[in-house]
């Protein structure tokens, strides 16, 4: 009777444990291994260790890298920094008491609840050089039109706006329910020294808002590196390599040429990415909250 209550608590917990053995651990582990050979699936399945060959070939030897890396680090600087803008605006105004606030905010989910696909889809017809909405208004103000996914000066910046369009909303909310869990005496405070809006959101607001901006940025910044869907359906990566970011290079070595050694190290290349700039906010948000 007592080894059964012994051992209760882990038959309770075996099941979760396989689930996450199977589905993350053993993925990881075994993509980790591939990393270090030259399997390529085009060769019969035959495969070699090759060490740190991949990695070296891909800080060494690789332009390509370099100008993934380029165009994804331009990517997320630019969805996160104009989403956190955006959505911190957005925030404060609906932060604001107004009627029908409720019909807004539920307004303002929408394009968060759909997926990459079919906002991507969405933007390609908007983006149609000969039927799109865009240079339907460009040619109506005297504009010429654009080949907005077809141009790279112009692939780049049209693939950040879609984005900025889906997940503003998402940065929006979770500032507006930070905003609403702000103390109410600082405030009061302010007012009765006769502090003006801007010293206010200055001195007051922003300050006791940061725990959680960062947490929102960490939160965008490590799902943006993961982006592929958007770029898949808008661009495919193109023209050129202008809107091919890492993920989607990843994905081109693994399926498209059938280097599965290298598209492992490439994954792995871009998840210590991540992790170390995770690490960087997460030390920001630590000593913030020393101080």
């Amino acid at each position: 009777m007592f080894k059964k209550k012994k051992w209760a608590p882990f038959f309770f917990i075996a099941p979760a444990v396989i689930i996450l053995l199977l589905l993350v651990i053993f993925p990881l582990v075994y993509s980790l291994g591939v990393s270090f050979t030259n399997w390529n699936i085009v060769r019969g399945g035959k495969w070699k260790f090759v060490g740190l060959g991949n990695y070296a070939y891909i800080f060494l030897k690789d332009p390509y890298f370099r100008t993934s890396l380029k165009v994804t680090l331009i990517y997320v600087i630019s969805v996160v920094a104009l989403e956190t803008i955006l959505g911190l605006i957005v925030a404060m105004l609906l932060n604001r008491p107004m009627r029908k606030i409720g019909l807004l905010r539920t307004a303002l989910v929408l394009p968060t609840t759909m997926t990459p696909v079919v906002v991507g889809i969405i933007w390609r017809l908007l983006y149609n050089p000969e039927l799109g909405t865009l240079n339907y208004f460009l040619e109506l103000f005297g504009f010429q039109p654009l080949n907005w996914l077809g141009d790279p000066s112009t692939a780049l910046p049209s693939v950040i706006v879609a984005d900025v369009w889906e997940w503003t909303p998402f940065m929006a909310l979770i500032l507006l329910a930070g905003l609403q869990s702000l103390p109410h005496d600082p405030f009061e405070a302010a007012l009765v020294d006769g502090a003006s809006s801007f010293q206010i959101f200055r001195y007051v607001t922003f300050p006791l808002l940061l725990p959680t901006l960062i947490v929102a940025v960490l939160l965008r910044t490590m799902d943006a590196f993961k982006t592929f869907d958007l770029i898949f359906v808008l661009t495919k990566g193109g023209p050129g390599m202008s809107t091919e970011v890492l993920s989607y290079y990843t994905y081109r070595y693994g399926f498209k040429f059938f280097h599965i050694g290298r598209a492992s190290a490439y994954s792995y290349v871009l998840l210590i990415i991540v992790i170390a700039i995770t690490q960087l906010l997460l030390r920001f948000i630590r000593e913030g909250e020393e101080r």
